[in-house]
């Protein structure tokens, strides 16, 4: 049974957004970024990394319908796009990615080995159960990858030399391939962490993302821009740290009220309770009125072995 994070329907009506710098991003050698996101719950970020003469698309989207803005946005700078990069296999990463490489079928589709393999065996599956939810808005098929990222090796993307680093799984994937530009103080952060959003921990791989988090923190800690999947630019330091404590908050409160490895609906609504107190204003990444309590159940079932 698929348990990406594939239910929900996306919010009707999508909101074109002008091209802008990410926020708080000083650009370096020319190199500007843009982002596009559909505002509101279930939210997730496109970014165009944008040169002197080429553009570099990240990240899919999750129907045709919001690709097809992301197309908009890229063919509207009259750049070439030189590539597209496809940070991990989440269907609200790739789930509209088919109207990105049908618009650029010239630009190479970049990922890491583990994303690729995970598409190759999941990926005809994913977009049934996609099709299911959003009918026409979503495409018969994911494309695969047409070059597999190594870790650790050097490409230079929109005229920037960009170190892929790949994390082991966390947050509910097989791994999170991570882009860092040195001169630019910048990382492509996908998945890793999200800017306060209410994450999706139904999948119960909550212990190995804080240890992928607890890694990439020394690595990261000094860098002044990173890219979430989900949420506004911010240092990478930041965000790092406000993933941790929300996850370890998650993990204590779960702890707190958990009997026998299940969680009472009472012990649920005081959960909720205190996960908003403790973080206003996230806004969740699905689109689940329930997500706070579904990862309530998982983080339970996580902690107890179940």
């Amino acid at each position: 049974m698929l348990t990406r994070r594939t239910l929900g329907l996306a919010a009707a009506g999508l909101t074109f957004l002008p091209l802008s710098r990410a926020a708080g991003y000083t650009p370096g050698r020319g190199l500007e970024i843009a982002k596009y996101d559909r505002p509101g719950e279930g939210s997730v970020n496109s970014y165009l990394l944008i040169g002197p003469r080429s553009v570099v698309i990240i990240d899919g989207q999750r129907t045709l319908v919001e690709a097809r803005q992301v197309v908009a946005l890229a063919r509207g700078l009259g750049l070439p796009v030189e590539a597209i990069f496809l940070s991990h296999e989440h269907p609200d990463h790739c789930g509209g990615l088919r109207a990105i490489t049908d618009a650029f079928p010239d630009a190479p589709l970049l990922a890491s080995e583990p994303t690729r393999d995970w598409l190759a065996r999941n990926g005809a599956g994913m977009m049934a159960f996609m099709r299911s939810i959003f009918g026409d808005r979503a495409p018969d098929s994911v494309p695969m990858p047409t070059r597999v990222l190594r870790p650790n090796e050097r490409i230079t993307l929109a005229g920037s030399e960009f170190t892929v680093d790949q994390l082991g799984p966390c947050e509910a994937s097989e791994g999170m391939t991570l882009l860092y530009s040195e001169a630019d103080s910048l990382l492509v952060a996908a998945d890793l962490f999200g800017n306060r959003a209410t994450p999706w921990l139904l999948d119960g791989t909550t212990r190995g993302w804080i240890s992928e988090l607890e890694k990439a923190a020394p690595k990261y800690r000094d860098v002044q821009t990173a890219l979430p999947g989900h949420g506004a630019a911010a240092p990478a330091g930041v965000l790092i740290a406000e993933q941790l404590a929300y996850l370890r908050d998650f993990h204590a409160l779960v702890q707190a009220e958990m009997q026998g490895g299940v969680v009472s609906d009472a012990g649920k609504a005081r959960i909720r309770a205190a996960v908003m107190a403790r973080h206003p204003g996230a806004p969740r990444v699905a689109p689940q009125p329930n997500l706070i309590e579904l990862n309530v159940d998982a983080v339970a079932k996580e902690l107890s072995g179940g």
